[in-house]
């Protein structure tokens, strides 16, 4: 059965098609707040479709009644694997709108967190990863040393998961504590040592069961509109960070990681190469963090937006994010509209991904787009 009439039969629920119904989640370990309904036959995947829809939350309905800073603190939950990220999409937004000035001590700050959440999802993912390959001191690993960057979330934030919207309209909610630059400078070097151990450790492991599993062409990622690690792996250096410069990314020395290959373990090595880079950008920016302090940005008890709209991206470590905002010239915004990388990774380039997949290979196709279930369940 070919790919096309496979997927087709699927759809239309042809019970007479070949092969037999596999479902894929969301109760399997390796994948998540997400399903996929697969028809193999043997140990070949001959459809698949993708199946959302677990979490329920509706953010973007739910930041329609709410004010800014507020909505700072709903943006946390938007993925929870890197939601200072979240959070600086969002708060650039509100800023455009409302054309506020950040200083420059906050954009440096915001930078340095976001590039630390950055981190610390692709850590996650690194575990989730090996756990789905069946490598569990891989995932042991990588929670270990997430758990360092979580430290000094919690000394910036007060949160180790959710920050409360510490990155907020306006610029961050405080300054940075005592110390923090310090505590940051170990953490770096901690990194540094746990690339380190994923090159003894999991490498061999990741080589193994990814490479040439789950290709995926420059042509076809383009089609499908996959963004970041995914379509970087296809060989097209495309970054919001250089490409639609935010923040201070014009002045910074970053390099773009870059692979032809396009298989699940370029997808890998595109991560890996990542977290070093994003360890070079803290390190440029903690020294040249403006010695001013900041003041704490407090929330207007009655501010209204400016009426108009705007559509801020930026680059997470899942792909391109954007939010839309319109208002109307009350205190919530009149639509709010959030754009997030998974939804296109997980279901027209998964199921694109899988047909014709070994099933032993599904968790590690599934695994190498690096999904947020929650960003698309928003």
């Amino acid at each position: 059965m070919t790919e096309a009439t496979g997927t087709e039969a699927m759809l239309r629920g042809d019970r007479d098609a070949d092969g037999f119904d596999l479902y894929f989640g969301p109760v399997h370990p390796g994948s998540g707040n997400f399903g996929v309904k697969l028809t193999v036959e043997g140990e070949r995947v001959l459809a698949a479709r993708s199946d959302p829809g677990y979490l329920h939350r509706g953010f973007e309905k739910l930041m329609e009644y709410r004010t800014p800073m507020q909505n700072a603190v709903l943006s946390d939950r938007l993925c929870i694997l890197e939601s200072l990220n979240w959070n600086l999409v969002h708060a650039e937004a509100v800023d455009r709108l409302c054309e506020t000035e950040i200083p420059v001590r906050a954009k440096c700050i915001r930078v340095i967190m976001a590039e630390l959440s950055r981190i610390q999802s692709h850590i996650i993912w690194y575990g989730v990863l090996s756990k789905a390959l069946g490598f569990d001191t891989g995932f042991k690993v990588a929670f270990g040393y997430r758990d360092y960057v979580l430290d000094v979330f919690e000394l910036v934030t007060g949160g180790r998961v959710y920050p409360a919207g510490y990155i907020c309209p306006g610029g961050v909610r405080r300054d940075f504590p005592d110390g923090t630059k310090t505590r940051i400078e170990g953490l770096l070097v901690k990194l540094e040592e746990m690339t380190r151990e994923f090159e003894a450790y999991a490498s061999g492991t990741i080589d193994a069961r990814c490479r040439g599993v789950g290709v995926l062409d420059l042509s076809d990622a383009l089609r499908l509109g996959a963004t970041g690690p995914v379509l970087r792996a296809c060989g097209l250096a495309a970054d919001v960070r250089r490409d639609a410069p935010y923040e201070i990314y014009d002045e910074l020395d970053f390099e773009i990681p870059v692979r032809e290959e396009g298989d699940a373990l370029a997808r890998s090595l595109i991560r890996k190469r990542e977290i070093e880079e994003s360890i070079k950008i803290v390190r440029q920016v903690l020294g040249r963090l403006p010695s001013e302090p900041l003041p704490a940005v407090k929330p207007k008890a009655a501010g209204k937006i400016p009426e108009g709209e705007v559509y801020v991206r930026n680059e997470i470590a899942r792909g391109e994010a954007a939010v839309y905002l319109r208002s109307v010239g009350e205190g919530t915004p009149y639509r709010c509209k959030i754009r997030g990388p998974d939804l296109l990774h997980m279901i027209p380039v998964l199921e694109h991904l899988l047909v014709g997949a070994e099933v032993a290979d599904v968790p590690a196709i599934y695994w190498s787009l690096n999904i947020c279930p929650a960003d698309m369940d928003r």
